[in-house]
């Protein structure tokens, strides 16, 4: 009994040792490899074509062959450019609503110090000490 169970110990611990040994690193360059390339004019048709800026444009009443061939008629720098500022441009939307956020953000802290007794700012509150 006592051989078996050392017989087994070893041979499990051998193929616990063999599949730790074939992981590899990864490198983002064989990661993306296989990715397509797409040219800066491309990306900005694609942008373009996209719902939510098609809507925008429309309400503009900007014809969507005229976007295409002005980004046909664009040199390669001027398509990459843009294409850029598109990949930097910030996910959400304007700086009004981080602010907004921010604003009513400090009002309820200032409101829960008023309640708790830290502070003083707000006469409509009373402390609960």
């Amino acid at each position: 009994m006592r051989i078996s169970k050392l017989v087994l110990s070893v041979i499990l611990s051998i193929s616990l040792f063999t599949q730790a040994s074939w992981a590899q690193m990864a490198s983002t360059e064989a990661l993306f490899e296989h990715s397509e390339k797409v040219s800066p004019k491309e990306r900005v048709i694609q942008f373009t074509a996209r719902e939510d800026v098609a809507k925008i444009l429309g309400q503009m009443d900007v014809d969507p062959k005229m976007i295409e061939e002005r980004v046909a008629s664009m040199t390669d720098e001027e398509a990459s450019k843009i294409a850029n500022k598109i990949d930097t441009l910030p996910a959400g939307g304007s700086a009004v609503g981080s602010l907004i956020g921010a604003v009513v953000f400090v009002f309820v802290l200032l409101v829960i110090t008023d309640i708790l007794g830290l502070t003083k700012v707000f006469n409509f509150t009373r402390t609960i000490r």
